[in-house]
Protein backbone atom coordinates (compact mmCIF):
# COMPACT_ATOMS: atom_id res chain seq x y z
CA UNK A 1 0.00 0.00 0.00
CA UNK A 2 2.83 2.40 0.89
CA UNK A 3 4.53 1.55 -2.37
CA UNK A 4 1.37 2.45 -4.37
CA UNK A 5 1.07 5.85 -2.66
CA UNK A 6 4.72 6.70 -3.40
CA UNK A 7 4.24 5.62 -6.98
CA UNK A 8 1.19 7.88 -7.37
CA UNK A 9 3.13 10.78 -5.81
CA UNK A 10 5.96 10.24 -8.28
CA UNK A 11 3.52 10.11 -11.18
CA UNK A 12 1.79 13.34 -10.08
CA UNK A 13 5.04 15.30 -9.52
CA UNK A 14 5.74 16.08 -13.21
CA UNK A 15 2.15 17.21 -13.71
CA UNK A 16 2.29 19.45 -10.61
CA UNK A 17 5.60 20.89 -11.82
CA UNK A 18 4.10 21.62 -15.24
CA UNK A 19 1.12 23.40 -13.65
CA UNK A 20 3.50 25.44 -11.46
CA UNK A 21 5.61 26.44 -14.48
CA UNK A 22 2.49 27.49 -16.42
CA UNK A 23 1.22 29.55 -13.49
CA UNK A 24 4.65 31.16 -13.01
CA UNK A 25 4.82 32.00 -16.73
CA UNK A 26 1.38 33.61 -16.56
CA UNK A 27 2.36 35.64 -13.47
CA UNK A 28 5.55 36.83 -15.21
CA UNK A 29 3.62 37.75 -18.36
CA UNK A 30 1.02 39.76 -16.42
CA UNK A 31 3.78 41.43 -14.38
CA UNK A 32 5.69 42.44 -17.52
CA UNK A 33 2.52 43.85 -19.09
CA UNK A 34 1.84 45.89 -15.94
CA UNK A 35 5.42 47.23 -15.93
CA UNK A 36 5.17 48.21 -19.61
CA UNK A 37 1.86 50.01 -19.00
CA UNK A 38 3.34 51.81 -15.99
CA UNK A 39 6.33 52.91 -18.08
CA UNK A 40 4.01 54.19 -20.87
CA UNK A 41 1.99 56.19 -18.34
CA UNK A 42 5.20 57.69 -16.96
CA UNK A 43 6.20 58.76 -20.49
CA UNK A 44 2.77 60.28 -21.19
CA UNK A 45 2.96 62.25 -17.94
CA UNK A 46 6.46 63.55 -18.74
CA UNK A 47 5.36 64.75 -22.18
CA UNK A 48 2.22 66.35 -20.77
CA UNK A 49 4.27 68.18 -18.10
CA UNK A 50 6.75 69.53 -20.70
CA UNK A 51 3.91 70.69 -22.96
CA UNK A 52 2.28 72.42 -20.00
CA UNK A 53 5.57 74.14 -19.17
CA UNK A 54 5.95 75.35 -22.79
CA UNK A 55 2.33 76.58 -22.74
CA UNK A 56 2.95 78.59 -19.57
CA UNK A 57 6.18 80.11 -20.92
CA UNK A 58 4.50 81.08 -24.20
CA UNK A 59 1.58 82.74 -22.44
CA UNK A 60 3.97 84.58 -20.13
CA UNK A 61 6.12 85.96 -22.96
CA UNK A 62 3.00 87.13 -24.83
CA UNK A 63 1.09 88.67 -21.93
CA UNK A 64 3.85 89.92 -19.62
CA UNK A 65 6.38 90.73 -22.34
CA UNK A 66 9.17 89.21 -20.26
CA UNK A 67 11.72 87.02 -22.06
CA UNK A 68 11.44 83.32 -21.25
CA UNK A 69 13.91 80.47 -21.49
CA UNK A 70 12.93 76.83 -21.62
CA UNK A 71 14.77 73.58 -22.09
CA UNK A 72 12.08 71.92 -24.20
CA UNK A 73 13.18 68.29 -24.35
CA UNK A 74 10.41 65.76 -24.20
CA UNK A 75 10.60 62.27 -22.77
CA UNK A 76 13.23 59.97 -24.22
CA UNK A 77 10.61 57.23 -24.45
CA UNK A 78 9.72 57.91 -28.07
CA UNK A 79 11.64 58.56 -31.26
CA UNK A 80 11.76 62.37 -31.84
CA UNK A 81 11.39 61.77 -35.61
CA UNK A 82 7.88 60.46 -34.90
CA UNK A 83 6.91 63.49 -32.78
CA UNK A 84 5.39 66.69 -34.18
CA UNK A 85 4.60 69.79 -32.13
CA UNK A 86 3.14 72.99 -33.56
CA UNK A 87 0.77 75.85 -32.89
CA UNK A 88 -2.46 75.91 -34.84
CA UNK A 89 -5.49 78.22 -34.98
CA UNK A 90 -9.10 77.04 -35.18
CA UNK A 91 -12.20 78.99 -36.13
CA UNK A 92 -14.91 76.65 -34.87
CA UNK A 93 -16.78 77.93 -31.79
CA UNK A 94 -17.80 74.38 -30.81
CA UNK A 95 -14.21 73.10 -31.15
CA UNK A 96 -12.83 76.09 -29.21
CA UNK A 97 -15.40 75.60 -26.46
CA UNK A 98 -14.48 71.93 -26.18
CA UNK A 99 -10.72 72.54 -25.89
CA UNK A 100 -10.55 75.99 -24.30
CA UNK A 101 -13.66 75.87 -22.14
CA UNK A 102 -14.93 79.22 -23.36
CA UNK A 103 -17.09 80.44 -26.19
CA UNK A 104 -14.71 81.89 -28.77
CA UNK A 105 -14.89 82.19 -32.51
CA UNK A 106 -11.11 81.69 -32.77
CA UNK A 107 -8.69 79.79 -30.56
CA UNK A 108 -5.04 78.79 -30.64
CA UNK A 109 -3.82 75.35 -29.60
CA UNK A 110 -0.42 73.78 -29.16
CA UNK A 111 -0.66 70.29 -30.60
CA UNK A 112 1.56 67.27 -30.03
CA UNK A 113 1.34 64.20 -32.27
CA UNK A 114 3.20 60.94 -31.94
CA UNK A 115 2.94 58.84 -35.10
CA UNK A 116 4.78 55.75 -33.86
CA UNK A 117 3.23 52.33 -33.24
CA UNK A 118 1.06 53.50 -30.32
CA UNK A 119 0.15 56.86 -31.87
CA UNK A 120 -1.43 59.46 -29.59
CA UNK A 121 -1.79 63.23 -29.31
CA UNK A 122 -2.17 66.07 -26.83
CA UNK A 123 -3.74 69.48 -27.28
CA UNK A 124 -3.18 72.50 -25.05
CA UNK A 125 -5.31 75.62 -25.40
CA UNK A 126 -3.09 78.70 -25.49
CA UNK A 127 -4.39 81.90 -23.97
CA UNK A 128 -2.81 84.05 -26.69
CA UNK A 129 -4.17 85.95 -29.66
CA UNK A 130 -4.66 83.85 -32.80
CA UNK A 131 -2.89 86.70 -34.60
CA UNK A 132 0.34 86.10 -32.68
CA UNK A 133 3.25 86.01 -35.11
CA UNK A 134 6.27 83.69 -34.79
CA UNK A 135 8.69 84.84 -37.53
CA UNK A 136 10.88 82.09 -38.91
CA UNK A 137 13.28 84.47 -40.62
CA UNK A 138 15.19 87.46 -39.31
CA UNK A 139 13.42 90.80 -39.81
CA UNK A 140 13.15 94.23 -38.18
CA UNK A 141 11.42 92.68 -35.15
CA UNK A 142 13.50 89.54 -34.79
CA UNK A 143 17.18 90.15 -35.47
CA UNK A 144 19.50 87.43 -36.72
CA UNK A 145 21.27 85.66 -33.83
CA UNK A 146 23.33 83.17 -35.82
CA UNK A 147 26.49 84.67 -34.28
CA UNK A 148 25.14 83.50 -30.89
CA UNK A 149 24.45 80.10 -32.50
CA UNK A 150 20.68 80.55 -32.30
CA UNK A 151 18.09 80.12 -35.04
CA UNK A 152 14.58 81.53 -35.34
CA UNK A 153 11.82 78.93 -35.26
CA UNK A 154 8.29 79.53 -36.52
CA UNK A 155 6.16 77.68 -33.96
CA UNK A 156 3.31 77.47 -36.46
CA UNK A 157 5.46 75.28 -38.71
CA UNK A 158 6.91 73.05 -36.01
CA UNK A 159 8.38 73.33 -32.54
CA UNK A 160 11.62 71.39 -32.41
CA UNK A 161 13.02 70.06 -29.16
CA UNK A 162 15.87 72.07 -27.70
CA UNK A 163 16.79 75.06 -25.56
CA UNK A 164 14.78 78.21 -26.38
CA UNK A 165 14.87 81.90 -25.68
CA UNK A 166 11.50 83.52 -26.42
CA UNK A 167 11.32 87.30 -26.66
CA UNK A 168 8.27 89.50 -27.20
CA UNK A 169 9.21 92.00 -29.93
CA UNK A 170 5.78 93.53 -30.47
CA UNK A 171 6.14 97.09 -31.72
CA UNK A 172 4.25 99.95 -30.12
CA UNK A 173 2.11 100.40 -33.24
CA UNK A 174 1.37 96.70 -33.75
CA UNK A 175 -2.05 95.27 -32.95
CA UNK A 176 -0.85 91.68 -32.49
CA UNK A 177 2.10 90.10 -30.65
CA UNK A 178 5.33 89.18 -32.40
CA UNK A 179 7.28 86.47 -30.58
CA UNK A 180 10.87 85.68 -31.56
CA UNK A 181 11.60 82.06 -30.63
CA UNK A 182 15.35 81.39 -30.80
CA UNK A 183 16.53 77.80 -30.54
CA UNK A 184 20.10 77.18 -29.45
CA UNK A 185 22.07 75.24 -32.08
CA UNK A 186 24.16 72.34 -30.87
Amino acid sequence: MVKKLNQRGQEAAPFELLVAVIIMGFVLFVGMQAMAQLNREKCYNEINAKLEEMKTKLETVVTERSPQQINFNLSSCFNPRDETIKIKDYSSPAFCAEWCGATRNLCTLMEYYYSGEAGFSYRKCLDISPDTSFPGNANEHCPDRSAEKEELIDFRDEIHQGHYLMVNKTSVTSTFPTICAYRKLS
